[in-house]
């Protein structure tokens, strides 16, 4: 024990840093403060604390913000409450192992300014969640038909099939992409303006290097698809984000902002986050100003395939009489993401260039996968799936629709969204007073929810606070217990940890137990 801490003599932290201008919340950096000092013996096992009063006097902070942090550590069993009520390190902390603290490396001198913007983008991906947004659900995938056939691809390859395939893709492929489209989404092309890719990234990131140069300027929704401005800016693109409404991206507004962009990057069909979609009149507009000043448009049309309510909305492509917009599609939502093959449909002027410059850098995608998939959309497994799904999703959505409506009332607002696997829950101005969506975000990771704030996607300040959950995962039966534990946590009718003084540790232990 420290020599200068008398036995029964309860601790202050009145030497601890905060840091204000920090986006990290005053009760994450206090709970991180105490959890290191006891790591480190500082605070050992039987360590009394001040009272939260005059902690948060000590501090110059609300007494909620330190209770919120004790609750935390409460729930991770770093703390516990002796027989008088006072706060005390717990002997099982000292089983925890400390990561080693290492200063910030400085980017290696062989990494590239752009590479280091890439890298330098704030924001979490790849987190198993029953949120997760995007994430389809593979249990009911037909795998013993798709096994079949990629088994009948390997056994009973023909030679040219095993050399090298076109840069394009397989014809196969190509003419069943060209049918899907038709049928699908109403899109009306050919083979020939049909590209096979390795998804969308793949493909935003050969066609951001094939028409721009470093320094062009490209507009982006604001909000918008982080995972787009990753390949931007890989590119060496000056992103210039141009904010959306409930009728998609404003136009004129992208116009005062850049007048000379050479490349515009939208999802008119279902907006991404806010899952807007945008009006006619505003397509036109965006289409006529393109065309007039020879800029090229790229459409992302993800989970359109997925619409659970009216009729499929039109593609911008198929407004598009001057062959300006490139579209993006991929079946890593239809089917599987490591499946990693998607397409691209453009004028037949812009696919000669793009196949011609991918056979220098990237030849194709995979033979085999392109064959079975041709396969698996010949014999209508695809349809067939994909009208399943549809089904499934819906019914997905409603719950958790139903459910954040019940238990979140005064405190979340569903957008009106009716297509792809997510949906976004705006915050009232009630739960903004209380906290923000990172804030919120970060109580939930730590009691093991996680769901992605829509601040996030913002690149600059964000004008929206709220919470992006995907429903691909979530299964209907589990929407209301889940909401249940998100009240719990950051919900104002249930006196949550996060802002109420009065909520005991037993609670915040049994959001994350449960």
């Amino acid at each position: 024990m420290d020599k200068n801490r008398q036995p029964g003599k309860r601790v202050s932290l009145a030497g601890m840093h905060i840091d204000r201008t920090s986006s990290v919340p005053l009760h994450l950096q206090i709970s991180a403060h105490i959890r290191s000092c006891i790591l480190r013996g500082i605070f050992p096992a039987g360590t009394q604390f001040l009272g939260s009063r005059e902690i948060a006097r000590e501090l110059g902070c609300s007494r909620t913000v330190v209770l919120t942090a004790w609750d935390l550590l409460y729930a991770e069993g770093y703390l516990e409450s002796t027989p008088r009520g006072s706060v005390m390190v717990a002997s099982v902390t000292t089983q925890h192992v400390e990561p080693p603290s290492v200063a910030p490396v400085a980017a290696p001198a062989h990494m590239s300014k752009r590479w280091q913007s890439l890298l330098a983008f704030d924001y979490e991906t790849n987190w198993p969640s029953e949120f997760s947004p995007g994430a389809p659900d593979i249990s009911s995938f037909p795998f013993k038909e798709w096994s079949r056939l990629l088994r009948q691809a390997w056994q009973n390859p023909r030679e040219q099939e095993c050399l090298d395939l076109p840069p394009e893709g397989h014809p196969r492929l190509r003419s069943e992409i060209a049918n899907f489209l038709g049928s699908v989404r109403g899109l009306v092309c050919s083979p020939e303006e049909v590209v096979v890719t390795s998804g969308t990234s793949g493909a935003l990131d050969f066609c951001s290097r094939m028409i721009l140069d470093p320094g062009d300027e490209v507009w982006v929704e604001e909000p918008g698809f982080v995972e787009a401005r990753w390949a931007l800016t890989a590119a060496g693109a000056k992103l210039v984000p141009v904010p959306v409404d409930d009728k998609g991206l404003v136009v004129s507004e992208g116009i005062r902002r850049a007048p000379g962009a050479r490349l515009i990057v939208v999802t008119p069909s279902h907006q991404y986050p806010l899952g807007v979609s945008m009006g006619l009149e505003r397509r036109l507009e965006l289409l006529d100003w393109a065309n007039r000043n020879d800029v090229w448009v790229i459409e992302d049309d993800y989970n359109s395939e997925f619409r659970h309510q009216d009729s499929m909305i039109a593609s911008l492509r198929s407004l598009d009489r001057q062959g300006r917009v490139i579209y993006f599609g991929t079946f890593s939502k239809i089917m599987m993401p490591n499946l990693r093959l998607g397409y691209i449909v453009a004028n037949r002027r812009f696919i000669d260039g793009f196949s011609k410059g991918r056979a220098r850098i990237d030849v194709h995608t995979s033979g085999i996968g392109q064959l079975a998939l041709a396969e698996f959309m010949r014999e209508g497994h695809l349809s067939r799936h994909l009208r399943s799904m549809r089904r499934i999703y819906a019914a997905r959505r409603q719950a958790l629709i139903e459910a954040i409506t019940a238990r979140m009332p005064d405190d979340l607002t569903v957008s009106a969204a009716v297509t792809g696997l997510h949906l976004v829950a705006l915050f009232t101005d009630t739960m903004q007073r209380r906290m923000s969506d990172r804030e919120a975000a970060a109580v939930l990771k730590q009691a093991g929810i996680h769901v992605q704030p829509l601040s996030q996607n913002f690149l600059e300040r964000p004008t929206r606070q709220g919470l992006v959950f995907g429903y691909g995962r979530l299964h209907v039966e589990d929407a209301a217990p889940l909401l249940g534990r998100i009240a719990a946590g950051i919900g104002s009718g249930s006196r949550n940890a996060a802002t109420d003084p009065a909520i005991s540790a037993r609670t915040v232990r049994t959001i994350k137990r449960s």
